[in-house]
């Protein structure tokens, strides 16, 4: 084959499978397809000021208008396509040191919250310590090898890294630029990074004899634990498969849904004169 000679479209097709780039554009087209607003391809600055670039965002179509209430989550996507599985393990146990607050990335406003008494993000969303895990790591084969080894897949953490600063630059930005309000929109904002993977995902759990546990699952959560210069801070990130990710998307998107009714409700009770109601 000369350089002026077409590559086939099979060969085209997959080195395009193999990087990446289509399951991009899968998830791209199911998210549009559903009802989410979606970015992909979003800019923004690391930590030290360098160009960093997320896969996707998203977020949900209002399916019901509820004037001066805003209940959504932004879910902040970075796609892998591991052709080896990736496995979660260490599991996080449940400790007095944990910064179970920083599980869930929320902003609300006005502040002082009118309905603060009446959400409990941290119940709503589920802070705690189950199925959650302290450690990635990814399978492969190493050159002139058979065997696969285990070890830590530096892409991939580097993009989780990304989803993570992402996500605090977002929270950080609503906190300002809603600071000045004094009530006429109510509003609660998640955002929810996720590592969306082709592949296989595992779990690996230590029984109480001491034996390791692997299980294929749809689903876990890694805490990532990582520094915005001298700040320590704390994300959780969704490990979740590409055929399981518009379910889990549409649980989410129907929680929000039923955070905002029943806001609403308790803000038309106020409004009202009544004072009383479960939002």
């Amino acid at each position: 084959m000369t350089t002026n000679d077409p590559i086939a479209i099979d060969v085209i097709r997959k080195s395009l499978e193999r990087s990446g780039y289509l399951m991009k554009s899968r998830i791209v087209s199911a998210l549009d397809a559903c009802g989410f607003f979606v970015e992909p391809n979003v800019s923004h600055k690391g930590t030290e000021g360098q160009q960093r670039a997320i896969d996707i965002t998203t977020e949900a179509r209002s399916r019901v208008h509820r004037p001066g209430i805003c209940v959504k989550t932004t879910f902040v996507i970075q796609a892998v396509n591991n052709a080896y599985p990736i496995v979660l393990l260490t599991e996080r146990p449940s400790t007095p040191n944990a910064d179970f607050e920083s599980y869930v990335k929320f902003g609300i406003s006005p502040d002082p919250c009118p309905f603060h008494e009446k959400f409990h993000p941290y119940e709503e969303r589920a802070a705690d310590w189950h199925n959650l895990f302290s450690e990635l790591c990814m399978l492969a084969k190493e050159q002139e090898q058979e065997e696969l080894v285990a070890g830590p897949p530096l892409e991939v953490l580097s993009s989780v890294l990304r989803a993570c600063e992402y996500t605090e630059q977002e929270v950080d930005s609503f906190n300002d630029w809603t600071s000045e309000e004094v009530g006429k929109y109510w509003r609660v904002f998640f955002w929810h990074p996720l590592l969306v993977v082709s592949g296989q995902l595992l779990t690996a759990k230590v029984g109480a004899d001491g034996a390791v546990q692997l299980q294929e699952v749809p689903l876990a959560r890694l805490e990532v634990n990582w520094h915005d210069g001298d700040e320590r801070r704390t994300t959780v990130v969704e490990v979740i498969r590409e055929d399981f990710l518009l379910e889990r998307l549409e649980v989410l998107r129907t929680q929000d849904d039923a955070i905002e009714e029943r806001i609403h409700a308790f803000r038309l009770s106020v409004e009202s004169g009544l004072g009383a109601g479960e939002p």
